[in-house]
């Protein structure tokens, strides 16, 4: 860590009881470790601790509930932001639902840009990659969504979705969990965690995308991203294979998510 990297930290631990609070944590937790004796660990518990810190590849969330306490960062995310321009009293950006999975650091939060009449999405977590290219899902109001690299999208509101509705949504965030990038005339193999292969061709432009699975199991969305335009979302399935047009020049990213 840097000199201002550190100072800025001591700056926060300073003015936030709640960084100040884990500090001390932190602090009792790594003192309390180094008065434990070292002893190797057995396979077996390498393994589990492995699995624990696992990052899951689809997450559910639930309405967001601020915890007692929260820091200021945390509260944020579920208040409604004001636009600088909009006349006094006006909100441009209406807080649809903010939705939460405390267990992995992760928020989501859906507003409505009044000028506009569109929504955006965003998606908080601890680091980039995890918010970078998700796939959000809403099964109860039957709509997903794609983030960009920052976590981000803009997209059409779906008409008769009421207020109660966004409220109560939960949601499913998706990471990809394999990608690939695919040129012109090109043939790829995507190898997939569990074992299975995706398939995909390009003719002109055709782009041909076939699963062969691993033990019955089929990833449930594929997202062609071309360079500079929007990404588009498919459902996946073991036949018959997806075909889709593309321009016969530009270079895409597949992604494939459970």
């Amino acid at each position: 860590m840097s000199n201002d990297q550190r100072r800025a930290v001591e700056r926060l631990i300073e003015k936030d009881p709640g960084a100040r609070t884990y500090a001390e944590f932190l602090e009792d937790f790594y003192g309390r470790l180094d008065d434990e004796p070292l002893t190797p660990s057995g396979g077996h518990v390498d393994e589990f601790v492995g699995g624990l810190f696992q990052e899951e590849a689809v997450v559910s969330l639930r309405p967001f509930q601020p915890p007692r306490g929260a820091r200021p960062t945390v509260l944020a995310a579920d208040t409604d932001s004001t636009h600088t321009d909009a006349p006094t009293g006006e909100r441009r950006f209406t807080v649809l639902t903010t939705l939460s999975a405390e267990e992995e650091n992760l928020l989501v939060r859906v507003m409505k840009d009044r000028d506009t009449g569109r929504g955006r999405l965003y998606v908080l977590a601890d680091s980039s990659e995890r918010r970078a290219h998700v796939v959000v899902s809403f099964p109860d109001l039957g709509f997903d969504l794609i983030a960009d690299e920052e976590g981000r999208t803009t997209f059409a509101i779906p008409p008769g979705i009421s207020l109660k509705q966004w409220a109560e949504a939960h949601a499913v965030v998706r990471h990809p969990v394999a990608a690939r990038a695919v040129g012109p005339g090109e043939e790829v193999a995507v190898h997939l965690p569990d074992g299975g292969t995706l398939l995909g061709e390009r003719e002109g432009r055709a782009l041909t995308v076939a699963v062969e699975p691993h033990g019955g199991n089929v990833p449930a969305y594929l997202t062609v991203v071309p360079r500079d335009d929007s990404a588009r979302l498919f459902r996946l399935s073991t036949s018959p294979p997806l075909e889709c047009n593309t321009s016969p020049e530009a270079p895409l990213m597949l992604r494939v998510y459970e």
